[in-house]
């Protein structure tokens, strides 16, 4: 398990010559792991890796860019909204689960999870789950749909760990209907966090002078001096964003004298 600040992740992802976001999505997807620009390459198989981290809401707009919305990184992470519910002055209990017994009842799921076999449906979960998926499987427009667009293997995946958790050897409805209500507030986490539409006024700028811009395009750059560089860096990687999820513009890299430029054109 690696607990870092979500933001070091997403610094490294967000590096030209970083693999971390092609190895996360392979371990996600049960792919075997291998890193072969390296002299000795690695290689891993059966991997199971779990990655908890924190960020702020502000800080994941900041290091968000388009590329991991569209290339499915980010929609491999849950993103759960969290707040201070209580003022603690002299420190919380150092020991939570005293008294509590969920360290034995976690012990106890945890072996019996080690030696169960293949987790299926129960009958009575079948056609809950068929009109669930039919609901999890319908394309939603935007940031909102580029962050649920593996809805269906995340709840499936969350009732799983529901029900090896109470050691049932199927997955039962009740154990749909949690998951379900898991990722419902996951989702709606995501896009509390992200989605900017783009009947934002900077979008609308922004679009606008793409589509003058047209055949050409404009950089990163002429986009922020034609705003008189009065955005941030987070509201323009936001309101390009939410344009390009929209499928109203696109972007690419071009070659310069200095360091690569990222080339942005209105669709036509």
């Amino acid at each position: 398990m690696i607990e870092p600040e979500f933001v070091s992740v997403l610094k490294n992802v967000g590096r030209d010559i970083s693999t971390l976001s092609p190895t996360l999505r392979s371990a996600w997807d049960g792919r075997p792991l291998q890193i072969l620009t390296r002299t000795a390459p690695a290689r891993a198989t059966d991997a199971h890796i779990s990655i908890i981290g924190h960020i702020t809401a502000t800080e994941l707009r900041h290091h968000v860019n388009p590329v991991e919305l569209a290339n499915g990184l980010l929609n491999r992470f849950l993103i759960l909204g969290c707040r201070r519910v209580r003022l603690l002055p002299e420190g919380g209990d150092p020991d939570p689960l005293k008294r509590t017994g969920l360290d034995r009842r976690l012990a106890k799921a945890l072996n019996a999870a080690r030696h169960a076999d293949e987790i299926r449906l129960a009958e009575t979960a079948r056609e809950h789950w068929r009109d669930a998926y039919q609901r999890l499987a319908e394309p939603r427009p935007g940031i909102a749909g580029a962050i649920s667009a593996r809805a269906e293997a995340h709840t499936i995946r969350l009732a799983l760990i529901y029900a090896l958790l109470e050691s049932a050897r199927e997955i039962q409805p009740a154990h749909l209907t949690a998951a379900l209500a898991l990722f419902d507030y996951a989702q709606r986490s995501a896009t509390w966090a992200l989605e900017r539409t783009t009947g934002d006024p900077l979008a609308r700028q922004i679009h606008g002078a793409l589509e003058h811009a047209l055949p050409d395009g404009l950089t990163r750059t002429q986009l922020r001096d034609l705003l008189h560089r009065n955005p941030t860096t987070a509201q323009l990687d936001q309101a390009l964003a939410a344009l390009a999820h929209d499928g109203k513009i696109t972007s690419q890299r071009v070659l310069t004298a200095g360091r690569p430029a990222e080339l942005w054109t209105a669709t036509r």
